[in-house]
């Protein structure tokens, strides 16, 4: 049916017929002039088409608002154009920055993105991994719950692309990305002792997990080769401000250390709430640095002194990575990207004068 006389076009496509529904493969191949291959070509592997019929096969399509089959496509590539994020805890501000740096990358490549939250759990973790193979996701990218790797080789090995985040791995099994938390932990031992503190409590998670282990070394690091440093730890279950209001308890009394070196900055705040609870002052009585600079950071009861991470580009560099080697195929390889954290200094642990 032709144009009403007046009617007007935006588009040189919209005059060509095409079948009544939504449209079809054969229906943008005709709009473009082109054939049904090269339609599917430009669709999954554009390499093979050049570039000014690519534009006007993409011309045609929007014109069109033809949306693909991904199911067929699926099929015909043997995985779909979905990424999975496996995280153990989405309500976690660290996490959420990284899930937005990840969507954004997914996004900006046409992918969609699948988030998982394991509820720091290997069960669950494991069977997400499971359900994303099942699934033919193209790729993963995991935040992996304790130092076993064995599982992610498992899905490797069913064909899904893999890439880890906030953990360094070897190059040999796959690409991650990560932040030098040892250098981290250093940085803010180093900060308290250039205030003049010589008596430091470190309070930090489980040295099973791999962060909180770099980032004390990074801190036995700073005190190694100064006696006159003590350099104590505390450490706790569950890395939240109750856990951090909670470790302040034994560290009070005559032996009372100056300064504080909270592994994250929820633990650094529970610290700070109970040193302001129990008649100390911060930072004039203890001076107190955390661990991430996260949004609560400048917003605790004293604004927070802290190691600052590129969280947002974890996630972004995370799927990246991942996706570098999907279209690159047995041509990609590996890398190991490690970002350096930055102190922040803030009224918790000001500045030295």
């Amino acid at each position: 049916m032709g144009r009403a006389p007046g009617a007007e076009t935006d588009d040189a496509f919209s005059d060509r017929p095409r079948s009544t529904g939504p449209a079809r493969l054969a229906d943008v191949a005709l709009a473009a002039g082109v054939s049904v291959a090269t339609v599917s070509n430009v669709l999954n592997w554009p390499g093979k088409v050049g570039a000014a019929t690519t534009e006007r096969v993409r011309q045609a399509m929007e014109a069109l608002d033809y949306v693909p089959h991904e199911g067929a496509a699926r099929l015909r590539r043997g995985s779909s154009r979905s990424i999975g994020l496996v995280l153990p805890d989405v309500a976690n501000a660290f996490y959420a920055h990284m899930a937005r740096g990840a969507a954004d990358a997914a996004f900006d490549h046409r992918y969609t993105l699948i988030l998982c939250d394991s509820a720091d759990d290997a069960e669950r973790e494991e069977g997400y991994l499971a359900m994303l193979a099942e699934q033919r996701a193209a790729g993963a990218v995991v935040a992996p719950l304790g130092a076993d790797t064995a599982r992610l080789l498992r899905l490797r090995r069913r064909g899904v692309r893999l890439a880890v985040v906030d953990r360094a791995e070897p190059t040999t099994q796959s690409c991650s990305v990560s932040v030098d938390d040892v250098r981290g932990g250093r940085l803010a031992v180093e900060h308290l002792l250039a205030l003049g503190h010589r008596d430091i409590a470190l309070v930090n998670g489980a040295l099973s997990i791999r962060q909180c282990a770099d980032r004390y070394e990074g801190a036995r690091q700073a005190v190694a080769h100064r006696p006159d440093v003590r350099l104590r730890q505390v450490n706790v279950d569950t890395m939240d401000a109750a856990s951090g209001r909670a470790a302040t308890a034994g560290l009070s009394g005559a032996a009372a250390p100056t300064a504080v070196f909270g592994t994250n900055d929820q633990l650094a705040i529970g610290v700070t709430q109970a040193l302001l609870g129990g008649g100390r002052r911060v930072p004039d009585d203890v001076a107190v640095v955390g661990y991430g600079d996260l949004e609560i950071a400048p917003y605790g009861p004293v604004p927070l002194t802290t190691v600052a991470q590129p969280v947002y580009e974890l996630g972004r560099a995370a799927v990246e990575l991942m996706l570098d080697e999907i279209d690159q195929g047995d041509r990609h390889v590996h890398r190991a990207k490690v970002f350096a954290p930055e102190l922040v200094v803030r009224q918790s642990a000001p500045a030295p004068r």
